[in-house]
């Protein structure tokens, strides 16, 4: 009875040995994962990105880096239009981005036209903030149906533009905006998805020029395959990809039809989450079809800029490299 009880005793500290080796062996490995594969340093950029030169006369279009979320800024003189808003707890504030990119000193702070493409949180985010810092003349998104508990936010949003008597357009396909020197098609939704609001993305196409960029908030294969079998002219120089560069969307066809030269991916960190964005699968087809693309969580904010002469001017990004 003795012998068993000292058997026993010796099995437990062995299983005791054991148990804590494993769970130090496992804390290593996933150490060793994480300085191979993970960056070192959170929200260092891997590469540099040179904004292009641009005038007073230029057409700006800037897309944020607002994490795996989407907003774009475009700046045309005194004409301010944006595209969505990114997330609220972004670690870049877009209120305090365009102050400081946009309007500086200046004592005219209007927006023209601000466009929600859907209700997700990473989209509406910072609209509220933007809101009550400028004035806003014009606001138009898609008809979604959200159940409001899930997006506090969008209601807000909502309680927002009707405190200040800002009327809510939906945008539908075949809509025409002219505002100053430019041009915005909405060419999508061609209906409404009352499954996937992804699906419901405003879809608009921006012209100045003769240069053309395409806004697709999260549209997904079936929005895309509406935008096809709609017959309109989807073709852009510049495509935002849409849902962050996720497989879902992206599809080879559509990236066919849009037949861009270059390619934008608003990704990074959700909600402390590490980004897997983009999907490998939309990396592959923008390769496959030669398309060159910015990914915001590699190189920051990114500024695209067109000259009124037509010329489309783009950044340049170079790998950072350690100082000597």
């Amino acid at each position: 009875m003795k012998k068993n009880k000292i058997l026993n005793f010796i099995f437990r500290k062995s299983i005791n040995k054991f148990s804590t080796f494993t769970i130090f062996a496992i804390l290593v490995a996933i150490a060793l994962f994480w300085i191979s594969f993970v960056d070192k340093e959170p929200g260092k950029k891997k590469y540099e990105i040179a904004s292009p030169s641009v005038t007073n006369t230029d057409l700006l279009i800037d897309f944020l880096d607002v994490g795996k979320a989407d907003c774009a800024v475009i700046h045309d003189k005194d004409i301010i239009i944006i595209i969505d808003g990114g997330l609220k707890n972004s670690e870049l504030s877009v209120v305090g981005c365009m102050k400081d990119n946009l309007f500086g000193d200046s004592k005219n702070r209007n927006i023209n036209l601000m466009i929600l493409t859907h209700p997700h949180a990473d989209h509406y985010g910072q609209l509220v903030s933007i809101l009550k810092n400028f004035k806003v003349y014009r606001f138009g998104t898609s008809q979604s149906r959200v159940d409001m508990l899930d997006h506090k936010g969008y209601e807000k949003l909502l309680e927002e533009l009707k405190s200040q008597k800002i009327k809510i357009e939906i945008l539908k396909a075949g809509q025409v905006f002219n505002i100053g020197r430019v041009k915005i098609e909405i060419l999508g939704p061609i209906k409404e998805d009352t499954k996937n609001i992804n699906n419901n993305s405003v879809v608009l196409k921006l012209s100045f020029k003769n240069k053309k960029f395409l806004f697709t908030g999260d549209a997904e294969k079936a929005e895309e395959k509406d935008l096809i079998d709609s017959g309109q002219d989807l073709s852009a120089d510049v495509i935002k990809i849409g849902h962050h560069g996720s497989k879902t969307s992206s599809t080879l066809p559509f990236l066919k039809k849009v037949n861009p030269k270059y390619a934008v991916i608003s990704a990074g960190n959700h909600y402390n989450k590490i980004s897997i964005y983009p999907q490998k699968e939309v990396s592959d087809r923008l390769n496959l079809l030669g398309i060159k693309y910015f990914v915001t969580k590699d190189v920051g904010t990114i500024r695209f800029a067109v000259s009124q002469e037509g010329e489309l001017k783009i950044p340049e990004v170079s790998e950072f490299r350690e100082a000597a």
